[in-house]
């Protein structure tokens, strides 16, 4: 596939009301690797590879309608080379350039401001997060979205105050930014949203919950508990169309360190029993990590 007919596949998925493949395959994201989500899966995603090698400088001017390029071919392009050079990542002039090009007439278009944020995410400079946080209220879904990706890319300590516009989002029409929300909210190490991730425990998708509770229990408060024991229910999940076997056990080891987190006592005897007898070696042996760490004896 090249890049035009995949990017004519994604404007077709949105002009019919479809999601693009980014927000299906963000649909279910509770495990802790999501956190490190590079710019380059997202390309891949979509099927997207760039072939050319340009400098910054370059790839920005073809953003801003100086170069043979599409702006979101620019924009692409850049968020491409900063996922992959470690030697620009913290250069604030880069942050502030990317900055000022999200301020141009053609990022009006959205795939240029979703390329832009994960481009300031992989630069990962705190001077960004005021202006990623601009576009957690982007009429544009996909775009929040990545705005929320950026914020979880640049990380503590710079997106700590973030905190509290993020939660925000956990009302947001989109189901994705809904769960995304949640999650990146456990990772911001910020009591205030302790409250609003609360409310999330009553958002109507299963997705949005659990990715709750989990934040929840990273923040240290044991009160999505409920959701965790569905969620290391193989049963439970098993009746769960939606969720394929990766999925399930996604959930069930996210849940399981969520509750070697909290040591909450109720656990203890579904956490044995999954131990003992789930059909997954990955699921067992994280059950086996959680009781050992909540000094417990990891032998009957």
């Amino acid at each position: 596939m090249n890049e035009t007919s995949a990017l004519d596949d994604i404007e077709r998925q949105e002009d019919s009301g479809e999601p693009s493949r980014l927000r299906v395959a963000l649909g279910f994201f509770i495990l802790p690797m999501l956190l490190v989500f590079g710019a380059i899966g997202v390309f891949l995603l979509f099927g997207l590879i760039a072939h050319e090698d340009k400098s910054v400088d370059e790839y920005l001017a073809e953003v801003t309608g100086g170069g043979i390029n599409e702006p979101w071919q620019g924009a692409f392009g850049l968020a491409n080379k900063l996922a992959q050079d470690e030697s620009l990542y913290r250069d604030p002039g880069i942050a502030r350039r990317i900055a000022a090009a999200l301020g141009h007439p053609s990022a009006q278009a959205p795939r240029v401001r979703i390329f832009l944020l994960l481009a300031l995410g992989s630069v990962g400079h705190e001077s960004s997060i005021p202006v990623v946080v601009e576009y957690l209220d982007d009429p544009n879904a996909d775009v929040r979205l990545n705005a929320i990706v950026a914020i979880s890319k640049i990380g503590v300590p710079a997106a700590i105050a973030t905190a509290p516009q993020v939660a925000e989002r956990l009302n947001d029409d989109d189901e994705t930014v809904r769960g995304y929300s949640a999650y990146v909210l456990g990772t911001l190490e910020n009591g205030e949203v302790i409250k609003p991730l609360e409310v999330a425990l009553n958002d109507p998708v299963g997705q949005v919950r659990w990715n709750a509770a989990v934040a929840l229990a990273r923040l240290g408060t044991d009160t999505g508990r409920a959701e965790l024991h569905r969620m290391i229910d193989r049963d439970y999940l098993m009746a769960i169309d939606e969720l394929n076997l990766q999925q399930q056990q996604d959930a069930m080891i996210a849940a399981i360190q969520a509750f070697a987190m909290i040591g909450v006592d109720s656990a203890l005897g579904e956490l044995t029993d999954v131990r003992d007898n789930d059909p997954d070696l990955r699921v067992r042996e994280a059950a086996r990590a959680a009781l050992n760490s909540m000094h417990r004896p990891s032998l009957p």
